[in-house]
């Protein structure tokens, strides 16, 4: 059992949560699954893109339309995670979604590349407000015992996506070509968004940090929650009405400024290296002399270390703190890659990518859930949602670097030493971050 003391807005009251809620962790993880699909399938378009026969397109400007995702990502963690505070989750949950879906449906049917770097654009912009609005919900109806298990959960997600789209990169592109991946990212619109304006709530944390204490019992009978709201008798609530955008601004007062800080670096040097090799770890093993099949296969292993290193590292920081667990990740990123750009033998690669998974998605999943177990319910979606946000600039670096590296005629050997270079500086930073207890320190 897990009580979350909130005594801001017009009311005071404690949330208990008693157990994990399914239907979150569903309608989370299957959003999840989807926005993994739709950011790292233009990875697996790419040698295709390459050879379209009337776009002529060059690894540079592949690079920029990589990027086109990575940026919208950036506007959509911005805007999305600072209103997810001020109106609530499940509406920026509806709309952000929507948008993601609308972008994929609009790559499907690009006729030039101007317009495929629009739809990765809108595809950004839903995918990117999504991400700190889905793991404010994960966090708000987890037990605190099981929140970083639970967010590492909901993230495998993206990583599963991430599979998802490598295996079916390599069963639809020869047979049906590039544009079949896209179709296949319309289908939120018809398959998750029913079942999430029937079965979703809004968060019952959010809304009692606001004052609204009828409103959250309603939330709680409407939807069988497993949760317990007891009003705190002669509690003080904050006086006056909150400006609109002070949870933002909390951010960098005295309590926040110096974890705000690490968090927005280490998330921007993750993101550059989890988006730079998921763009170009296929055509810099084809450039090693593994055909395309057996590039794309590269991906799959890539987000498996993801998925694995996740929750393994998710298991171990409910019991110790997240710090450590972030940090050892991006060593094993590191030093992952700098074996890789040794040339070591097939079956050696094949586990070295999956460690490169493990300490760069699977990291920053692990980083997401750090954040939202630091910053309270209050402020918490403007915590994630400015984190990542500022984090996609290294998420729009990170393919447009490869695209250089690709397009100088450097060797595999120095673009996975370049790649390292990231994971390196981010475990130096993380030294700084906050200590977050875990179950056991508790």
């Amino acid at each position: 059992m897990s009580t979350t003391p909130t005594t801001v807005g017009h009311g005071a009251a404690r949330v208990t949560v008693t157990r994990t809620s399914p239907a979150i962790m569903l309608l989370c993880g299957a959003a999840l699954i989807f926005e993994g699909y739709d950011i790292y399938v233009f990875g697996v378009a790419v040698p295709s893109l390459l050879q379209h026969p009337g776009w002529t397109l060059s690894p540079g400007y592949a690079g920029v339309i990589g990027s086109a995702a990575v940026f919208g990502m950036l506007l959509g963690a911005l805007v999305a995670g600072m209103f997810t505070d001020i109106i609530g989750r499940r509406r920026i949950y509806l709309a952000t979604v929507t948008v993601f879906s609308l972008g994929m449906l609009l790559c499907a049917v690009a006729p030039t590349p101007e317009v495929l770097l629009v739809g990765r654009l809108i595809v950004g912009i839903g995918g990117g407000g999504f991400m700190p609005t889905a793991l404010s919900m994960v966090v708000e109806f987890s037990p605190e015992g099981r929140r970083n298990l639970n967010v590492s959960l909901a993230l495998v997600g993206v990583g599963l996506g991430g599979i998802l789209s490598a295996l079916l990169g390599i069963w639809l592109v020869p047979a049906w070509g590039y544009r079949a991946l896209f179709w296949i990212g319309v289908l939120p619109l018809l398959i998750l968004l029913p079942f999430a304006l029937r079965r979703l709530p809004e968060s019952v944390s959010f809304l009692v940090s606001k004052g609204r204490i009828a409103a959250a019992r309603e939330q709680i009978h409407r939807f069988r929650l497993p949760l317990e709201l007891t009003e705190i008798p002669g509690a003080q609530p904050v006086t006056g009405r909150e400006r609109p955008f002070a949870a933002a601004g909390s951010l960098f007062g005295r309590r926040h400024l110096r974890a705000t800080v690490v968090f927005w670096i280490g998330t921007a040097l993750c993101l550059l290296l989890m988006f730079g090799t998921n763009t170009w770890l296929p055509s810099l093993m084809m450039k090693s002399g593994y055909g395309i099949s057996s590039a794309l296969s590269f991906l799959v292993f890539l987000n498996l270390g993801a998925v694995l290193g996740s929750l393994a590292g998710a298991a171990v920081a409910d019991r110790v703190g997240p710090k450590y667990v972030v940090i050892a990740g991006f060593c094993s990123a590191a030093l992952a890659l700098a074996a890789l750009s040794q040339q070591p033998a097939p079956a050696l690669v094949y586990l070295l990518v999956v460690f490169v998974g493990a300490g760069g998605a699977g990291t920053q999943n692990l980083l997401n859930s750090y954040m939202a177990t630091y910053y309270p319910p209050s402020n918490r979606g403007s915590g994630l949602g400015l984190a990542l946000a500022f984090g996609r600039i290294g998420g729009v670096v990170g393919p447009i670097y490869g695209g250089l590296i690709v397009a100088s005629g450097a060797g595999t050997a120095t673009g996975f030493l370049a790649f390292a270079l990231a994971p390196v500086v981010a475990a130096l930073v993380l030294t700084f971050g906050p200590r977050v207890p875990g179950r056991a320190a508790s």
